[in-house]
Order: structure tokens, then sequence, then C-alpha cells
């Protein structure tokens, strides 16, 4: 019996593989290139369609998962035990900002291509990063059924690495977004620009030291979302680009240098 979970990813499955067929169609491929995913001719654009043939495999891939594991269905679980009750499921975990962050560094590989190569490397190193990150507290939040254990498991093996390195990354990353905004601005805008991140950053500070029993999440929460809108401007202004220099006395220089020339 086909379970639902792989109704829906066979289901997307096929529709990502006829966009691929539809992709190599249009795009100057063979009569049978395409359903013969290039062996009895050509597909067309090569790249839209090796993207679409790989997603519709993966999705492929977990449709055969879930009809494997039965959708994680408790009754049959505990069939192929052989126990009268399934055991006991994972504990709900909370809310993770990982994959907002995940997004924004793969945006920022998108704009990077087209606009900056410091955005697109950047990018890469958030994405990076993030998979990093998100990796870990999955597996922390399957060690075991206590969550404060396993948040503990979690910072014993990540505080070494995290505060040098994602220290010295992140204030990297976040001075190139900066860096953006300021060449984006005005002078004039800059010069507030940098007193308002300033301001804001001082201000932040103070409200932490007067309140030593702010909890962590909210400390937490809010480096998050700084570091967020300092990424999201700092992608913006690369996109619209850097404002016009005007180097003054660059033309009387010129004007001597001629006439040293003439004479």
């Amino acid at each position: 019996m086909l379970t639902t979970g792989f109704k829906l990813w066979f289901g997307f499955a096929m529709a990502v593989a006829l966009a691929a067929v539809f992709a190599g169609y249009t795009s100057g491929a063979t009569e049978t290139g395409p359903l013969s995913i290039g062996w009895k001719g050509g597909v067309g654009n090569h790249v839209s369609y090796t993207i679409l043939i790989f997603a519709s495999g993966v999705l492929a891939m977990f449709g055969l998962i879930a009809v494997a594991f039965r959708d994680g269905d408790a009754e049959v679980q505990a069939e192929v035990l052989g126990l009268d009750e399934a055991p006991v499921g994972q504990v709900a975990v909370g809310n993770s900002l990982w994959p907002v962050f995940g997004a924004l560094g793969i945006g920022a590989i998108g704009v990077g291509l087209v606009v900056h190569s410091a955005i697109f490397v950047m990018g890469l190193v958030i994405v990076a990063a993030i998979g990093i990150e998100w990796t870990m507290t999955n597996w922390s939040e399957k060690v075991s059924g206590d969550p404060a254990a396993n948040a503990e498991a979690r910072e014993n093996l990540m505080r070494p690495i995290e505060i040098p390195v994602l220290g010295t990354v992140g204030v990297a990353v976040l001075v190139v977004a900066v860096s953006r905004v300021l060449l984006a601005s005005s002078v004039t805008g800059a010069v507030w620009v940098a007193t308002v991140v300033g301001l804001a950053i001082f201000g932040l500070a103070v409200l932490v030291s007067q309140r030593p029993q702010m909890p962590r999440a909210a400390i937490r929460s809010m480096l998050f979302i700084g570091v967020l809108v300092v990424l999201v401007l700092g992608i913006v202004a690369a996109a619209s680009g850097e404002r016009e220099f005007h180097h003054k006395g660059s033309g009387a220089h010129h004007d001597d240098a001629q006439a040293e020339t003439d004479h």
C-alpha cells in the first residue's frame, strides 16, 4: 500500500520531471532526447534540464524513504519492532532561525553572481556556517529526551569552535555589509548611518548590561534580528551600486602636467 507521504513526494517528482522535459523541448532538444535523459538525442539547455532532473531524483528518493518507513506510523513501527506499543517519539523542539539565515545566504550568492564578488563570497560563507550550525543543532536535539541535556551537549561540542571561528567570520561579514551601505549612501548619509548603527550597538549593550537576568534566548533573538537587518541592507546596497566619487583638484593636476609636456 502506498503511503500518503510517498504519493506527495512522488507527485512532486513527476511534476519536476515533466518540467524538465518541457524545458528541454523549448530549448532546442531533439525528439527523444529529453524523454531518454540524453541517451537518444540532445536535451536542449543542459543546465536547466540537469537541475530539474536532479531535483526530480531527489524528490523521488524522499518518496521511497517515506514508503520504506511507512510515514513514521506508530502502529506500523510497533508491528515491525515486535512491540505492543511504539517507542516514545522525539521530544518536540522549538523554532529555529537557521532556515532564515540559510535562505539569506542563498540569496546573497545569487545577488553576488550579478552584482559583486564580495557579496558572492559572503553568501558562500553564510551558507557554509549555517549548514554546520543547523546540522549540529539537529544532532543535539536527538541526543536524549531532555532538552536541557541536549542543549548542554551542543554547547560543550560547539562553543570552543563557534566563539573564535564564527566570531571572526561574523565580524568580517558585517564589516563588508556595512561598508556596502556606507558606499551606497551620500557623504552626509554615510555619517548618519554610521552614527545610528553605533548608537544602536551601544544602546543594546547598555540594555543587556542593566538587565543581567535577561534570558539568553532574548539576547540571541535581538542579535539575530540585528545581524539579519544589517545583511539585508548590505545586499540591497550592493545591488544599488556605489555612489559617484569626485576627486577634487584632479583637473588642475592634469592641466599642469599637460603644460609641462608642451614646454
